[in-house]
């Protein structure tokens, strides 16, 4: 039944509902519906105020009392999306954080795909993610991309999920900003970079020349994970291979903190 707080009309969220935004946390889950869950006033915020379609947004009972949240909650208002209130026990079990922020949405999820004719135009600096396993790096070099302006991120397959929870937090709302296109061969990659003049760096900790090289104004960076060898098609492309200078002793950095320097 609809609950009415000042100009809000809540409505209480069934059990139902409720196991169905759970499943959300499972890649299964996302899969079979093609939604997502995104927990956070920074989060919703930026799902608000974007084109990506909102089917509902989730307010723990103790929490839309709270004027910034109340503020955040007029916005979703505007967007007519149902707003569905539960008790705070039962929105705990929608977040894997061990402080649950007491609002969350659900969006529907559309991957992007890479389609070169479509979306090469413009793309000068590119970020590529080549088996990045961790989400949390996957969503902190995502983040940085955004930052620092890069025009477009490519995530091969075998990297981790985008829209796992924890991809999504690190990333902190920058897919909203940045075209992330997933499962991308690397072959399609290398014959587009060629016909559009991009240089690839593929960035590595054992070999290459020192990234303090002079990089061209049209370039794609190739960042891989920690553990997993980078994909063997760099080997037979044109790609140029670059490393980070380290003091003795130091093998190497994390895949994200080596990005954001390179990148930079």
């Amino acid at each position: 039944m609809p609950q009415k707080s000042a100009d809000l009309t809540l409505v209480r969220a069934s059990i139902r509902q409720i196991s169905d935004w759970r499943k959300l946390l499972t890649k299964k889950g996302r899969r079979e519906t093609g939604q997502v869950l995104l927990e956070g006033a920074r989060l919703v915020g930026e799902a608000v105020v974007s084109d990506v379609e909102v089917s509902a947004v989730v307010v723990a009972d103790v929490e839309h009392g709270h004027r910034d949240l109340r503020k955040l909650l007029t916005a979703v208002n505007r967007r007519s999306a149902p707003i569905f209130a539960v008790p705070p026990r039962d929105f705990e079990k929608l977040t894997d954080t061990v402080h649950a922020s007491g609002i969350a949405c659900v969006i529907k999820w559309n991957p992007r795909r890479f389609n070169p004719t479509e979306v090469s135009q413009g793309l000068r600096r590119v970020l590529i993610c080549d088996r990045i396993a961790d989400p949390g790096n996957l969503g902190t070099l995502i983040r940085t991309a955004a930052g620092l302006g890069i025009d477009a991120v490519f995530l091969l397959p075998e990297t981790a999920e985008l829209s796992n929870p924890k991809t999504v937090r690190a990333a902190a709302g920058a897919f909203f900003h940045i075209p992330v296109y997933e499962d991308v061969a690397p072959q399609r990659i290398i014959t587009w970079a060629r016909q559009a003049s991009i240089t690839i760096f593929v960035a590595d900790a054992h070999r290459g020349e020192s990234v303090a090289l002079v990089a061209p104004k049209h370039w794609a960076l190739v960042v891989g994970g920690e553990t997993i060898q980078l994909d063997k098609a760099w080997e037979s492309s044109a790609s140029r291979w670059i490393s980070l200078p380290l003091h003795r002793g130091v093998e190497s950095l994390n895949a994200a903190v080596a990005g954001a320097i390179i990148m930079d």
